[in-house]
C-alpha cells in the first residue's frame, strides 16, 4: 500500500523554512536571556568540575585531557563547555566560582554559554519543525506544532543550565528530522543517511544510554523501507546499514578510549547505582502500582489521588517524603542492596542486580517499568496530557491521508528510550522531553482537521439554504 503513495515533500518552501528559523531564533533567545539567571545547582556543579579539569589539563602540559575526562562523563558537553570557557576568562571565573557552593558568584559570566546553548535549542526546535511538517504534509499543522513547543518553553528551559539537556536535545532533534526523511523519502540520498547516524553517534557521546537505540533504529529503518515503502532486503538493509555505520564511526574511537583506559569496551553507563535507585520501586505493592497511574498523571494527580485513596497507597509514589521509593533508593535499600552486589560479585555488580533482582522477578520489574514510563511521559505538562488523549484520533486522520505509517515509525525510538529509562533508571520526565513533538503533532492535526471541518460546513451552509428554499 505504502509503496504507491509518494511521501516525499521538497523543501519548496525556503521563504518559509527560513521564517520559521528566525522566529524560532528570536523567540528562543529571548526565553533564555530575559529571564535573570539561576544559579547552578546540584548535577550542574558535577558538569562544573568535569569543565575546570579539561581546561586545567588543556593548560597542564604534563596532564592528557583523556584522564580529566576519565570514563564515565562522556566528552561532548564538558569539551562543548570547555572550549567556550577557553575563549571567554568571564565564563571561565564563573565555573571557577561555582565549585565554592557558598561563593557568591557573578552569574553573568554565563553568558557566552547561554547565548550558544539558546543558539543550539532555537535550532532543536527548527528541527522538530521539520520533522513534523515532513510528516503531517502539511505546513499548517508544522506552524501550529511549533507554537504549541515554543508557548511551553521546554527547550529554551535548559538553554540556561549548565546541564547535557540542550545539547542532547539538539542532536535528538536532527536525528529525529533526518530520520523522518529517510522515512519518507523514495530513495533517502547518502547525506541524510551519514547525517543522522554522526547525530545518532554524536548524542551517545553526550548521553550513552542512547547507545541501545542504535541498534533499534537501524532495524525499524529497515524493516519500513522493506516492507512499509516495500524496496526490498537488500535496499533496506543498506540504507539501515549506512546510518548505523556512520553512528558507529562517531563512537568508536571512545569506546577505544575506554578500553585503553579502563579495560572496558564500553561508551559510558550510570552503572548499578542508578539501577539500584530503580530496582527500589520493586517494593511497591499490586494496589500502589494501580494508583500510581492515577497519582503520576501531570499536574492534578497527586491531588486527586490524595483524594480519592489512603495515605499508605500513594505515601511512597512522592518524590521526597520519608520512606518513598526515590529516598529507599537513595537509603537504606541503596546500602543494602549495593553493598550485597559488592560483597556477592566484585568489580561485576551490575550483572549480579540485573541476574538476582531483575530476571529473577522480571514480571514485577515489567509492571513497574510500565508505570515509571507513564509517569516520564508528561513531558509540557497539559501538552502531553491532552495530546496522548488525542493520540487515537489524529493516528485515524493520520491513517485516511496515508501518513500513519511513517508517523508510526517515527514514533518508535522516542518511546524504545522511554522504556528503556523506566526499566533502567527512575525515569525523571525531563528524560523523556522529545516526546512533545509526538504529543504536539497529535494534537495539531486533530485542531487543523477540526477547522477544516468547520470552514467545509460554513461553505456549504447557503447553497443548503437556496436549495432549501
Amino acid at each position: 500500500m505504502f509503496a504507491k503513495l509518494d511521501f516525499r515533500m521538497p523543501d519548496r518552501m525556503p521563504t518559509e523554512t527560513a521564517l520559521a528559523l528566525a522566529v524560532c531564533l528570536v523567540v528562543v533567545l529571548t526565553q533564555t536571556l530575559v529571564p535573570e539567571f539561576r544559579r547552578p545547582v546540584a548535577d550542574a556543579i558535577g558538569y562544573a568540575h568535569a569543565v575546570l579539569g579539561v581546561v586545567d589539563a588543556v593548560a597542564a602540559p604534563d596532564r592528557a585531557v583523556n584522564d580529566a575526562l576519565g570514563g564515565y562523563l562522556n566528552p561532548v558537553f564538558p569539551l562543548f563547555v570547555a572550549g567556550l570557557a577557553l575563549i571567554d576568562d568571564s565564563l571561565l571565573s564563573t565555573l571557577r566560582c561555582l565549585i565554592d557552593t557558598k561563593a557568591v558568584c557573578d552569574l553573568s559570566g554565563l553568558t557566552s554559554l547561554f547565548v550558544v546553548q539558546g543558539g543550539m535549542a532555537a535550532f532543536t526546535v527548527f528541527f522538530l519543525f521539520m520533522a513534523v511538517r515532513a510528516l503531517a504534509g502539511d505546513s499548517r499543522v508544522a506552524w501550529l506544532v511549533l507554537a504549541i513547543v515554543l508557548a511551553a518553553k521546554i527547550f529554551s528551559g535548559y538553554a540556561s543550565q549548565l546541564l547535557t539537556e540542550c545539547t542532547a536535545f539538539f542532536f535528538v532533534f536532527l536525528f529525529n528530522w533526518l530520520f523522518a526523511r529517510a522515512l519518507i523519502m523514495k530513495k533517502p540520498g547518502w547525506p541524510t543517511l551519514v547525517f543522522a547516524g554522526v547525530a545518532l553517534g554524536l548524542l551517545i557521546l553526550t548521553r550513552p544510554s542512547y547507545q541501545y537505540v542504535v541498534p533499534f533504529s537501524v532495524l525499524v529503518l529497515f524493516l519500513w523501507r522493506t516492507f512499509g515503502m516495500r524496496d526490498g532486503g537488500r535496499s533496506g538493509l543498506v540504507v539501515g546499514l549506512a546510518m548505523g555505520a556512520a553512528a558507529g564511526a562517531v563512537v568508536f574511537p571512545w569506546a577505544l578510549h575506554n578500553f585503553m583506559e579502563m579495560g572496558q569496551w564500553t561508551l559510558g553507563t550510570g552503572g548499578p547505582r542508578v539501577l539500584v535507585e530503580r530496582l527500589a520501586y520493586n517494593t511497591m505493592t499490586w494496589p500502589e502500582w494501580a494508583v500510581s497511574f492515577i497519582y503520576w498523571l501531570p499536574d492534578f494527580g497527586d491531588n486527586l489521588a490524595r483524594s480519592l485513596f489512603a495515605e499508605d497507597l500513594w505515601k511512597r509514589l512522592t518524590w521526597y517524603e520519608p520512606g518513598s521509593f526515590y529516598m529507599m533508593g537513595r537509603g537504606d535499600f541503596f546500602r543494602t542492596v549495593y553493598g550485597e552486589a559488592a560483597k556477592q560479585e566484585p568489580g561485576n555488580g551490575l550483572a549480579f542486580l540485573v541476574r538476582e533482582y531483575v530476571w529473577g522477578d522480571l514480571g514485577k520489574h515489567l509492571a513497574v517499568s510500565v508505570s515509571l514510563a507513564f509517569r516520564g511521559q508528561w513531558v509540557g505538562n497539559y501538552v502531553s496530557f491532552v495530546g496522548f488523549i488525542l493520540l487515537p484520533f489524529a493516528l485515524r486522520i493520520l491513517h485516511a491521508r496515508g501518513r500513519a505509517g511513517p508517523f508510526i515509525v517515527y514514533c518508535l525510538p522516542n518511546y524504545f528510550i522511554l522504556g528503556f529509562y523506566a526499566f533502567v533508571s527512575v525515569n525523571v520526565v525531563r528524560y523523556n522531553e522529545p516526546l512533545i513533538a509526538i504529543f504536539a503533532l497529535s494534537i495539531a492535526v486533530v485542531v487543523v482537521r477540526l477547522v477544516d471541518s468547520g470552514l467545509g460546513r460554513l461553505r456549504r451552509t447557503p447553497s443548503q439554504t437556496r436549495k432549501q428554499s
